[in-house]
């Protein structure tokens, strides 16, 4: 484990605690991306291949609930509104305002004025 120290003044005792915490969190995160990929494939079986089958089922045969040991299935009917892109912001801009200078504009101010959150993260890099 190589370590860039500027002052150079650290104990021993702090550089093996530092090590013991740095050798834990890369065995957590070895553990958490096994489960994740676990997770993924789980996941992917309950949305993209359980799930529409059992809703074409239900829909078929109008049934809204399904009582079960493990509580209540409910199928319902859910809208969802596509993300706002550039190119919709900007059509739906041109519609209503017809000076391009004006469009470019607002464009600017809604693309360059969002809100900046700052947080720090430790990433393993791969090789």
């Amino acid at each position: 484990m190589y370590m860039n120290n500027m002052n150079g003044n650290i104990s021993q005792q702090d550089i093996l605690q530092f090590k013991s915490h740095v050798k834990d969190w890369l065995s957590i995160d070895v553990e958490i991306a096994q489960l994740q990929k676990q997770l993924k494939e789980l996941k992917l079986k309950k949305t993209k291949e359980l799930e529409p089958k059992i809703t074409l089922f239900m829909v078929h045969n109008n049934i809204k609930d399904l009582n079960t040991e493990n509580g209540k299935l409910k199928c319902s009917e859910k809208l969802t509104k596509s993300g706002l892109s550039s190119k919709h912001i900007r059509d739906n801009l041109s519609k209503v305002l017809n000076d391009e200078f004006i469009i470019d504009k607002a464009m600017d101010e809604i693309l360059n004025n969002r809100t900046i959150k700052k947080t720090y993260q430790i990433k393993k890099v791969k090789k």
